[in-house]
């Protein structure tokens, strides 16, 4: 019986500078469980030659045991919840593409595909949730042929099973240490600002990492807040040596755009009031929500300065397409919740309803959601699924579609700057309750101070 190889998350190894495989391979993907404190999130296995997975329990086994005979898998669960032969995953090729078929083998807890027992058999498609005696597994296809290299977790120290992050993280990776500018597109609350953070750490740069939160700067003030005035430093200034994220790129107008490019282009700009220019040497990472190339098509972002500020433009997945990480990102806030002194622990029926959210907050939701579930936990911190809908069922009157939830971020921003951060005239123009508009921020993450010293 021989080993296959397995990877703790498809982060925390690189793939080699080899091309993809035309034809996509199968991966099977442990996304965990709350049985063992998701320790056993994030395993991805390759699936090339193997016809059949069987799931089973194995007492002995540490954490998910994983062995290859043939072209037969065997995946080995410590749980009682599993069966000693619960179920099986046969793997077909038809046509040049794969077929995926799970069998339940009368398990005594049953077999799940999302909320569905499976009764007999099962089609899989890439993507489908399912679930093995309260362990949860996903199926993927990618054209990775393997894994290995340096580690990524100077980018994500949480890890990433999903193919797409993982291709934008092992990118910025390699990108860190240069110059090169670097746009980071993605809805409110996919981590754009923690990436750029990350990016700057693994720079090596010796200067400050700083923010110019560009969608809550007048246009009046933007030349003395981006680059000083008087006896003030601008942020430029401030970030010297450092980074600076640029954050909601598509939200500037056109005159605020005219400034930034004629600043980069010469890499330096005077403080307002006097004549001679100041030198900068800043790493720039912008932030949007926006599509920008659509936007320069449109006329409405210069496309001089798009060119000089995309040297890479990073794709950041929305939370529901990147399922298979919710058990790497729930352990790892869980484990800041106890490091806060708040033991935690989330129940298999609390983890069933995080699986079937639509997250349109993205990770930004999940992580509130977990911390504010936590202080109505049981006394022994179980967070049910009781309690977590108490806290989920806050968010009804908040939008649900990324159009929606980019349109009301869109109008906040615009209010806000208008009333300079007062979220009282803010809630009582809005017609909102001020509990309403506090949740809004705290979804958007956004500051009303910074509304307040901008203007």
């Amino acid at each position: 019986m021989s080993r296959r190889t397995t990877h703790d998350t498809l982060v925390e190894q690189e793939p080699h500078d080899e091309p993809e495989s035309a034809t996509p391979r199968a991966w099977l993907i442990g996304i965990g469980s709350p049985e063992d404190n998701f320790a056993s999130a994030g395993r991805v296995v390759q699936l090339d030659g193997v016809h059949s997975v069987r799931f089973g329990r194995d007492e002995k086994a540490d954490g998910v045991a994983i062995s290859e005979q043939d072209a037969t898998l065997r995946v080995g669960v410590p749980f009682g919840w599993v069966s000693g032969e619960h179920a099986r995953l046969e793997i077909d090729d038809v046509g040049g593409s794969m077929r995926f078929t799970l069998t339940d083998l009368g398990s005594r807890n049953g077999t799940l595909v999302g909320a569905e027992r499976v009764d007999n058999s099962a089609r899989l498609r890439p993507g489908d949730i399912f679930e093995i005696g309260r362990s949860f597994w996903m199926l993927r296809e990618m054209g990775l042929r393997k894994l290995g290299g340096p580690r990524l977790a100077e980018i994500d120290p949480t890890g990433t099973a999903s193919p797409h992050l993982h291709h934008v993280e092992r990118t910025l990776y390699r990108l860190a240490k240069s110059s090169i500018p670097i746009v980071l597109r993605g809805e409110t609350g996919t981590g754009k600002e923690y990436l750029a953070r990350a990016i700057h750490r693994a720079s090596g740069r010796s200067g400050p990492f700083v923010i110019a939160n560009l969608g809550a700067m007048a246009e009046e003030r933007v030349e003395t807040v981006l680059f000083g005035g008087a006896d003030t430093p601008g942020l430029f200034e401030q970030a010297n040596a450092g980074t600076m994220l640029l954050e909601e790129l598509g939200e500037v107008s056109p005159r605020v755009q005219a400034k930034l490019l004629v600043a980069l282009t010469e890499g330096q700009a005077p403080r307002a009031g006097e004549l001679a220019p100041r030198r900068f040497d800043v790493r720039l990472i912008a932030s949007t929500l926006h599509d920008l190339p659509r936007m320069v098509d449109e006329g409405r972002f210069r496309p001089d300065l798009y060119s000089r500020l995309a040297g890479f433009v990073a794709e950041l997945p929305p939370l529901r397409s990147r399922r298979e990480d919710l058990g790497l990102l729930v352990r790892a806030f869980v484990s800041g919740l106890q490091r806060e002194g708040r033991p935690t622990r989330v129940t298999t029926n609390a983890f069933r309803r995080l699986l079937r959210s639509a997250w349109p907050f993205n990770v930004r939701q999940l992580q509130q959601t977990l911390a504010t579930a936590a202080l109505l936990a049981s006394g022994d911190g179980t967070l049910t699924a009781d309690a977590l809908a108490e806290v989920m069922e806050q968010d009804d009157g908040l939008p649900q579609s990324p159009d929606e939830v980019r349109s009301l971020r869109d109008e906040l921003v615009r209010e806000l700057s208008r009333v300079h951060g007062d979220t009282e005239i803010l809630a009582r123009d809005l017609n909102r309750s001020p509990q309403q508009i506090q949740r809004w921020l705290q979804r958007f993450a956004l500051e009303p101070e910074t509304f307040r010293h901008a203007h």
